[in-house]
């Protein structure tokens, strides 16, 4: 089962949004329409299974600072909906498991507390914990052991557990993924939110299964065929730190670095590598895992790489997403500026968000693309490429609607 509905509601500028999902999924839209926060909030949701409320929220933040500006509650609302790939609309009240998470933000401190915790199934609602007020959910609670291995509370409703699990987000730094990085037991077989330590990921990789690493390597070498071996050293690296207060510092250590040995025997520090490279690498670990998560979040995929190798890289991310054999597959939902990354999925798993020109105070808008009138025809032919498309309608163009609703507010890619 896949997450195939995301609902929001009272987060940042995300008044109330509601979107349908596929295995892989993009969303795009203009700056300041809350792609990002979508992922912030879908990786809450996932992450309230391990972490306490506080700590699901990227920080600093205080009070009501998180909470939709027109909202009077002070309740952010959370929701997802699993469903099996491939079902239909006919099946989908039987094939679906939902969960919701209501948190509220009481205080003027960074405190956040379960306001009510439900699980929908066969289209009917049912509280987990009856008294909530606590800084962290049921199934955290369950999931850490804190709560006795006795009979799940809501009849039906115990495969929710394996659905709500941890996600990981990235934005994707090369020149923070090429530091040499000291060994973190936190950050085992995965990295840092912005990238960083590649090289302890990669040398997790390469101590649980040499072949997981060897086909990393082939398929890296064969995208850059300059080199030849990828090697993990030794070498003198940082320690990143992080206070209470989120002050970060770096302190050198004794940790692994990166090493592309060139096929005449020359040896390229990561650090002196492209940033194209590396990023290519960091994918490439990614698809390597040995146990990945059951969702992974990624903004912005094309940033430093060069254009014709996004394609290399979202057929990357497909064959995550589709493979059948070994590892279990995750989802990847996605964020992207880039109309040729766009030219590379179908409609149906496209969402546009945006903001009402006539209304911006009201809150981001979600639009799958599917809905656009005339998407299909428009695309048949081959003559347009979902990207171009993008690139050249403005949103009210896209969706059919009058110019005067719009305006000129609507997007354009070139005017992002």
């Amino acid at each position: 089962m896949y997450l195939s509905r995301f609902r929001v509601k009272n987060y940042k500028c995300l008044a109330d949004v509601d979107i349908p999902l596929t295995p892989i999924h993009v969303l795009i839209g203009p700056n300041d329409a809350g792609k990002t926060s979508v992922l912030e909030a879908i990786a809450a949701l996932h992450n309230s299974s391990e972490l306490p409320l506080p700590e699901l929220f990227p920080k600093p933040w205080a009070g009501r600072e998180l909470v939709f500006h027109g909202d009077s509650t002070g309740i952010v609302e959370l929701f997802g909906e699993w469903g099996a790939a491939g079902s239909g609309e006919a099946q989908a009240a039987e094939t679906t498991l939902g969960y919701r998470l209501a948190v509220s933000f009481p205080s003027a401190k960074p405190q956040c507390l379960v306001e009510r915790e439900e699980v929908v199934r066969e289209g009917s609602e049912e509280q987990i914990r009856q008294s909530a007020e606590r800084p962290v959910t049921f199934l955290h609670d369950w999931r850490s052991g804190a709560i006795p291995r006795r009979d799940w509370p809501v009849r039906g409703g115990e495969g929710i557990v394996d659905l709500v699990t941890a996600c990981q987000k990235y934005c994707l730094h090369p020149r923070l993924m090429a530091l040499p990085a000291t060994v973190d037991l936190a950050r085992r077989l995965r990295l840092d939110a912005d990238g960083f330590g590649l090289a302890t990921l990669l040398q997790d990789i390469l101590g649980h299964d040499p072949d997981l690493f060897l086909n990393l390597r082939d398929q890296f070498c064969a995208l850059f065929p300059q080199f030849g071996k990828v090697r993990i050293e030794s070498a003198r690296a940082f320690e990143r730190k992080r206070t209470n207060d989120l002050t970060e510092t770096w302190e050198p250590g004794l940790g692994l670095a990166i090493r592309l040995e060139t096929r005449d025997g020359q040896t390229v520090r990561a650090e002196q590598a492209s940033d194209g490279a590396i990023l290519m690498l960091g994918f490439l670990a990614l698809a390597h895992l040995p146990d990945p998560p059951r969702l992974l979040l990624i903004e912005e995929p094309e940033n430093g790489i060069y254009p014709k190798w996004l394609g290399e890289v979202i057929k990357l991310l497909k064959q995550m997403v589709y493979r059948t054999e070994g590892r279990p597959f995750p989802q990847i939902i996605l964020t992207t500026h880039s109309p040729y990354v766009l030219s590379f999925f179908e409609p149906e798993e496209v969402t546009f968000l945006s903001r009402d020109p006539q209304k911006p105070e009201a809150g981001v808008r979600a639009r799958p693309l599917r809905d656009a009138p005339n998407i299909r025809e428009r695309l048949a032919g081959g003559e347009f490429y979902l990207g171009e498309l993008w690139y050249n309608l403005s949103e009210e163009e896209l969706f059919g609607e009058p110019a005067e609703h719009g305006g000129p507010g609507g997007l354009r890619r070139g005017e992002d």
